[in-house]
């Protein structure tokens, strides 16, 4: 675990471009697109200031994490996807200092210890809990569509219900 880097804001572009080709991850998430990338592979980020420290994000390709995130490497005995929802379950807010304006240490972090199942376990895990977010959260797939086809079959058997023939 390791803080990211301090970039001035001005080096920031709120869209990304020829030049801004690599998205900048602070604390709560994307803050825009850099030039340059700190980091490349698969990471886990964790918001360490605001409001909303503790929140986990899976990240993957080159990209730039700010001083506000907590940039995870998961070693060769932990899959970084299982570690993900170990982590966002451990609700990491708690371990925040209760001030005006929250913050995580990264010591603070190391500290917290994480029984660690076998790789294929880990694997297994992630496959149920993967598939279940998709489920609820994919737009294309999963409850949303399923509400959306159960919204277009009541609006059928409606109009077909309150249609009535005209009488002779």
């Amino acid at each position: 675990m390791r803080a990211g880097q301090h970039i001035s804001a001005s080096k920031i572009a709120d869209h990304r471009d020829g030049r801004h080709a690599y998205p900048c991850f602070g604390g709560n998430g994307v803050r825009g697109f850099v030039e340059n990338f700190s980091h490349d592979g698969v990471h886990l980020l964790i918001g360490r200031q605001g409001a909303l420290c503790g929140n986990v994000q899976r990240t993957r390709g080159k990209f730039y994490a700010t001083e506000h995130a907590v940039v995870v490497t998961a070693n060769a005995n932990v899959n970084v996807d299982w570690a993900f929802h170990v982590l966002t379950q451990m609700n990491l807010n708690q371990y925040a200092t209760k001030s005006a304006q929250p913050g995580l240490a990264v010591g603070k972090l190391e500290e917290v210890e994480i029984a660690v199942p076998p790789l294929a376990e880990q694997a297994r895990i992630v496959a149920i809990l993967d598939k279940f977010d998709a489920l609820v959260n994919d737009l294309s797939s999963g409850l949303p569509a399923e509400i959306r086809a159960r919204r277009r079959q009541y609006e059928h058997y409606r109009d077909r219900l309150l249609t009535f023939r005209e009488a002779a």
